[in-house]
């Protein structure tokens, strides 16, 4: 990855967090109580268990060849014969 690939990478992580501060100190004397904590604890894993998944299946998809033909160059019929 490049020096540019990795700068902006590093500036938009750091607008996400900055946005994701303000809005979390943005709600100020709300409160929460424990089922909505438990609630974004599931949430969070649940979007990282989904997430991994899908990565999971898209290796296994690569490994096994299922996406060769994907792109490539159509097969000429005479070849073929």
């Amino acid at each position: 990855m490049s020096k540019l690939g990795i700068a902006v990478a590093a500036i938009l992580a750091l607008a996400a967090a900055s946005v994701a501060l303000w809005a979390w100190l943005s709600l100020g004397a709300v409160e929460m109580s424990a089922a909505g904590y438990i609630a974004m604890v599931l949430g969070g894993l649940a979007t990282l268990g989904l997430g991994g998944g899908l990565m999971a299946l898209l290796f296994y998809s690569h490994n096994k060849g299922f996406d060769d033909a994907a792109g490539g160059r159509p097969i000429d019929d005479k070849k073929r014969r």
